[in-house]
């Protein structure tokens, strides 16, 4: 994306900002509308900010921007965890919490190196492509929860 080596750490301060700043409200976001819609929400930013990663301008303000939405995105996305005391009972909360981070970690480990073998064997752009089509399959599958999910609540189940 055209940044210096140098201002790696001032990219990662963006992210933790916005995450930082994002993040109470996100949580009362996802209290007032429905934590799913708000995770949908973040899953749409995260394809925002690779569609915008694809038409890099090689600016560092560019950089800073892009890196803000996708700080957005990291704030946002932790409603996931919110997600889980709703639909487990409460013995296997601390159990379901422990395997929904080792299934995210090992998901994320994975999406990662294939991330890097794209890149280096093909290039960025098909990268991203497979990151937005990973995305927009999970935009799918949060919207059929969702709908799954609201068909039981109006019939009591």
């Amino acid at each position: 994306m055209g940044v210096d080596q140098s201002f790696i750490p001032i990219v990662y301060v963006v992210i933790n900002i916005a995450h930082t700043r994002i993040g109470i409200p996100a949580g009362i976001l996802a209290d007032k509308m429905g934590k799913e819609k708000v995770l949908l929400t973040s899953y749409t930013i995260f394809a925002l900010s690779s569609i915008l990663m694809v038409v890099s301008f090689n600016n560092m303000a560019y950089v800073c921007v892009l890196e803000a939405i996708f700080g957005l995105y990291v704030g946002i996305e932790t409603v996931q965890k919110a997600i889980i005391p709703r639909d487990v009972s409460t013995e296997l909360r601390g159990t379901d919490y422990g395997l929904c981070s080792l299934v995210i970690g090992v998901c994320f480990f994975v999406s990662n190196i294939t991330f890097g073998f794209i890149w280096d064997y093909y290039n960025f752009n098909m990268a991203v492509v497979y990151s937005l089509f990973l995305y927009f399959c999970a935009i799918i599958g949060i919207i059929i929860f969702v709908k799954r999910y609201s068909t039981l609540d109006t019939n009591g189940l």
